[in-house]
């Protein structure tokens, strides 16, 4: 195991792995920009903390959170 960062790519896959399993979604049905998820690499985020926050800036729910009436 190498401390070597994750590829782009393979950050991305994670980000759409962690979406998948919280919001049912991935960043193409979220409309969200490869230059925001390059951004959260950049800084540092783990793919799961960048996915916690799209909740609050994309007005993402859960898959357990309740939704309004179908």
């Amino acid at each position: 195991m190498t401390d070597e960062p994750l590829s782009f790519i393979d950050y991305w896959t994670a980000v759409d792995t962690a979406m998948m399993t919280l919001f049912g979604i991935d960043t193409m049905d979220a409309d969200i920009d490869p230059d925001i998820v390059a951004g959260a690499q950049e800084e540092g985020c783990t793919p799961e903390d960048f996915v916690r926050s799209l909740s609050g800036t994309h007005g993402l729910k859960t898959i357990d959170e309740p939704r309004g009436q179908p």
